[in-house]
């Protein structure tokens, strides 16, 4: 079933910009939001509709600030690149 909280403008651009973030950053890929269509509290549900269209859409630690702790976000498979996929929020 789809999430209807999104507009197709607003899926399209949280897809963009998780392929442009695992382009341009393939050493840190991930995304904790992507704005103005999709907040940080909303990305797990985007996300999950992106993954029920068949985007290779998945969970991946993300640096912070801190050194040595991570949180989660989420990234895609950059064409060409593997992408590590971390099940749960772990420090660096």
């Amino acid at each position: 079933m789809a999430d209807n909280r999104f507009t197709e403008q607003a899926l399209d651009a949280l897809l963009a910009g998780l392929q442009a973030r695992a382009q341009d950053a393939p050493d840190n890929p991930g995304l904790i939001a992507c704005w103005p269509g999709v907040r940080e509290d909303q990305m797990a549900a985007g996300c999950a509709e992106l993954i029920r269209r068949g985007h290779p859409v998945k969970r991946v630690a993300i640096r912070t600030r801190t050194p040595g702790m991570t949180r989660m976000g989420w990234t895609i498979a950059a064409p060409g690149q593997p992408v590590r996929q971390l099940d749960e929020e772990q420090p660096g």
